[in-house]
């Protein structure tokens, strides 16, 4: 049976779209048309609700590829004189209230195939090779493998976010991360040309890599072993029950909002001791349950939430002498800022 022809998928329900939110295929910019074939245009579509802290203005317009071949397309054929942002499950992202004044390109609606290329066959072939594209679900694809079998994998089940997004901060957590299962990538350099690349291309490090500027990943290849799946569900369960004894799942947040330093305490207990766990501005808070994640109370602004991030890592100077570093990017009507 060839496997690899009975398990290429697309995961994700497409989105439903408001009265405001009219798709088309075009643009205008400075009074020029560009048309981009394979993508669907959405102007002044609102951001806060494809991130997960739920905070954002919106974008000036949300171009949304349909395939690979509109991709390559579009990378090629941005205008070099709009900022562009690249957006997948939106979980590692403060987008300002004003919004974006750019293009931002959506990834996670149409990019979410995920194919098995190889299957081990005999003693010296004893992995999988898995190739998804950048928009892929962290979770849907670790629930993928799952089902068929696939282990090496159940860390992502509960990182929210896309594949692409995990490469670029090299997602991780409970002692593994991308850099470990990754076995090669395809990138699209500034003109839409594919390179293919390895892990240490890349200099993939603890929450970063190195991707080159102007470039974007458009989809990964992963080396996974087999496993029961039945002990990988029990493993995911494991560590879902891990983290929601520990982290504040109930509200909006972007995870982790600071890098761990790299030694000493950990960014939460730098915090705990500043005296900052339950400290509010505004409807932004210092989660009581993990003070490392900065969540939204419910109608959280990004100025308010900015505030919080300010003050927090000024306590922790003043009071420890440790500089935090955010984990997250910070998007405002130009561009985006992160910290390495």
């Amino acid at each position: 049976m060839n496997l690899a022809s009975k398990t290429s998928v697309k995961l994700e329900t497409r989105p439903e779209f408001s009265d405001s939110e009219t798709r088309c295929t075009t643009l205008m910019v400075n009074k020029q048309e560009l048309t981009f074939p394979h993508c669907h245009v959405i102007a002044n579509a609102p951001l806060a609700t494809r991130t997960t802290w739920r905070i954002g203005g919106p974008a000036r317009w949300l171009v949304q590829p349909t395939s690979q071949t509109g991709l390559q397309h579009l990378w090629k054929n941005l205008p070099a004189d709009l900022p562009i942002l690249l957006l997948g499950g939106g979980s590692n992202l403060l987008i300002n209230d004003d919004g974006f004044d750019g293009i931002v390109v959506d990834l996670v609606s149409y990019l979410d195939n995920i194919k098995i290329i190889d299957t081990p066959t005999h003693p010296d072939k004893s992995f999988f090779i898995i190739e998804a594209d950048a928009g892929v679900s962290t979770r849907a694809l670790a629930h993928f493998c799952r089902k068929q079998g696939i282990d090496g994998i159940s860390f992502l089940a509960g990182i929210p976010g896309t594949l692409g997004g995990a490469v670029k901060m090299n997602a991780g957590a409970y002692g593994k991360e991308m850099v470990d299962v990754i076995s090669e990538l395809t990138l699209l350099d500034k003109s839409g040309n594919p390179h293919i690349l390895i892990p240490s291309d890349l200099e993939m490090t603890y929450r970063s890599s190195q991707i080159p500027a102007g470039w974007m990943v458009a989809s990964v290849r992963l080396k996974l072993p087999p496993g029961n799946p039945e002990a990988i569900r029990n493993q995911i369960r494991i560590l879902n029950k891990k983290r929601s004894s520990s982290q504040p799942l109930g509200y909006p947040s972007a995870g982790s909002t600071f890098k761990n330093p790299d030694q000493g305490p950990l960014a939460w207990q730098l915090i705990d001791q500043a005296g900052y766990r339950g400290k509010k501005v505004g409807q932004a808070q210092v989660s009581e349950k993990h003070s490392n994640f900065l969540i939204n109370l419910g109608g959280c602004s990004a100025h308010d939430m900015m505030l919080l991030i300010d003050q927090t890592r000024h306590a922790v100077a003043q009071s420890t002498g440790f500089h935090l570093k955010l984990e997250v990017g910070i998007v405002d009507k130009i561009g985006l800022r992160t910290e390495n």
